[in-house]
């Protein structure tokens, strides 16, 4: 569901809500809350076959996560966790219609979109690696629009 004027946008949700409180703008904000960075840790297997830093986890290998809808509540934006899908789209009327900041919480699957999701990063291959990802990057970058 989009609106005239909206904007999707990736971004850490941290201080997100702040300028659309004071400013009083009706931006809604959908966190995917996959307890971690997990675009990230796909890249960083892709390129480097290892990762560090990219999941919330707990000394025991299970996850953890910050609660975003507390996050967007202490923000004074009126915030929702989704728990399931069929509940998602009357969450995001209720959002729309409220006419001010919101946000809303949609807990995702951290492995849903596995390390090979399509999209680039200008990520160089590092040195050390030597292998086919070297070839792999040197081409597939080449193909990019943005060089």
């Amino acid at each position: 569901m989009k609106t005239p004027g909206t904007r999707i946008r990736s971004r850490p949700v941290g201080s997100a809500p702040r300028p659309s409180v004071i400013a009083g703008a009706p931006v809604i904000f959908v966190v995917q809350n996959n307890a971690g960075y997990m675009s990230i840790r796909g890249g960083q297997r892709k390129q480097t076959s290892r990762h560090i830093g990219t999941e919330f986890s707990h000394p025991d290998g299970s996850p953890y996560s910050p609660d975003f809808a507390a996050m967007g509540r202490s923000f004074g934006v009126e915030s929702w966790k989704v728990d399931d899908a069929a509940s998602l789209e009357p969450t995001l009327r209720k959002a729309v219609q409220s006419g001010a900041p919101a946000l809303i919480e949609v807990p995702t699957d951290r492995d849903a979109a596995g390390p090979w999701v399509p999209g680039w990063w200008d990520f160089p291959i590092p040195a050390y690696i030597t292998d086919e990802r070297q070839d792999e990057y040197h081409r597939t970058r080449a193909t990019e629009q943005h060089l």
